[in-house]
């Protein structure tokens, strides 16, 4: 296994390994179980959108793990920030069949190198709650928890004026 650069060809890749693997770790995942399809989209399509965001907004920030065979396994999303000297992680996500063999870890490494690289002072990751695996996963790179933030939700038709 080995991490390069994106290429246009991997996009459909991508959007197969975010709607297998994100949905429980995905606000739109939480949403459509509660919701359903969302204006006759699927919480996948919905990701995907957010993915093919990353990939317009920095797409050399795109890493992707491939095996020998050239199949991509996973990928990570990258976004730096001159501005403030962030580097934002947005997206990372490892086919369901090859999880657990530190595809991820590899993905975060690289991340880690392009944002030394490019002189970020931080790294930035957020999750939900209900990623266990990454809650258990980001701290061991030296991560730190600083903030929690609550996502509110309701149908326009129950909202109450005060």
């Amino acid at each position: 296994m080995h991490i390069r650069q994106y290429r246009e060809e991997d996009r459909e890749r991508l959007h197969e390994i975010t709607s297998s693997s994100f949905r429980d770790a995905s606000i739109h995942g939480k949403l459509e179980g509660m919701y359903g399809k969302l204006r006759g989209t699927t919480w996948a399509e919905r990701k995907c959108v957010e993915i093919d965001a990353d990939i317009e907004a920095e797409p050399e920030g795109v890493l992707v793990a491939e095996n020998e065979d050239g199949e991509v396994l996973g990928y990570i999303t990258t976004i730096t920030d001159e501005l403030s000297g962030i580097g934002r992680i947005p997206n990372l996500a490892v086919a369901p069949e090859t999880q657990g063999q530190g595809i991820g870890t590899s993905l975060i490494n690289a991340a880690i190198d392009r944002f030394e690289d490019a002189g970020m002072d931080l790294i930035k990751i957020e999750t939900l709650a209900t990623n266990e695996p990454g809650q258990g996963l980001y701290p061991r790179f030296g991560f730190e928890e600083i903030v929690r933030q609550i996502h509110y939700i309701m149908k326009t038709e129950d909202a109450k004026r005060l």
